[in-house]
C-alpha cells in the first residue's frame, strides 16, 4: 500500500445529488442520483455490474438548474459486487459544457464548495475519525454510511482500505469528500464518539 493516498477529486468533484437518466445499450434508461459531480465526471448508482471502458450515454438534471446536461463518456471504474457503482469520466468532446455546468452548479449550492475543504492527500498512517454529530439527521448518502460504519471509533487509512478490500477505489474519493463535508476529522479533539452518531446510522439499513 503507498504511503500517500492521493485525493482522486484533484480535479473539483462537488458532492452533488443530481438526477441521471442513462440511456442502455438496447433502449431503454435507468435513473440513478449523482453521488458526486464534476467537471470531468461523475459517480453513479447502477443497475447491474459494468467494466472498465463501457461506454455511457446521460442527462444530468437538477431542480436548480435551468438546463439539462446530455453528455457521453466511459467507465473509468466499477464495484466488483453489489451495490453496484460506476465512476464515469466525460468524454472530451463535452468537457467545455460539463464544465460550464458544473459552475453553475455550485452557483446555485453554495454549500457544495466543501470539495474545496478536502485535503489533496492523506498519509496511509493518519488516523480518521467521525466528526462532530450534527444537530440534525443529516442526509447521508448510502456510500457515506458505508464508510461511517467501516470507520467506527476510527481507523487508520490503510486500516479503512483494507476493510473495503475491493470496492475501496469506490471509496477513495467518498472518504476526502466527508472531510470537506466535516463528517469525518483528523482532530483528534473535534471527534465525536461512536455513540453520538449511532442514531442516524441506525436510521439507515
Amino acid at each position: 500500500m503507498p504511503d500517500v493516498i492521493r485525493n482522486p477529486r484533484r480535479v473539483p468533484r462537488a458532492p452533488a445529488r443530481c438526477e441521471a437518466r442513462c440511456l442502455l445499450p438496447g433502449g431503454g434508461f435507468w435513473a440513478s442520483d449523482t453521488t458526486d459531480f464534476g467537471p470531468k465526471g461523475c459517480q453513479l448508482a447502477a443497475p447491474g455490474p459494468f467494466h472498465k471502458g463501457d461506454p455511457i450515454k446521460l442527462v444530468l438534471t437538477s431542480e436548480r438548474m435551468k438546463e439539462a446536461l446530455a453528455t457521453t463518456g466511459k467507465v473509468a471504474w466499477a464495484s466488483s459486487r453489489a451495490p453496484w457503482r460506476i465512476g464515469v469520466a466525460f468524454d472530451d468532446p463535452y468537457l467545455g459544457a460539463t464544465g460550464h455546468w458544473f459552475d453553475e452548479l455550485v452557483k446555485a449550492y453554495p454549500g457544495l464548495a466543501t470539495f474545496q475543504l478536502a485535503p489533496d492527500s492523506l498519509d496511509a498512517t493518519a488516523t480518521i475519525r467521525l466528526g462532530p454529530a450534527p444537530r440534525v439527521a443529516p442526509d447521508l448518502a448510502p456510500d457515506e454510511v458505508a464508510v461511517l460504519r467501516a470507520l467506527g471509533s476510527g481507523a487508520t487509512v490503510a486500516a479503512l482500505r483494507e476493510r473495503m478490500g475491493q470496492d475501496w477505489p469506490a471509496f477513495e474519493g467518498v472518504l476526502f469528500a466527508m472531510i470537506g463535508k466535516k463528517l469525518l476529522t483528523l482532530d483528534a479533539a473535534a471527534a465525536a464518539p461512536l455513540e453520538a452518531w449511532a442514531p442516524y446510522l441506525g436510521a439507515h439499513p
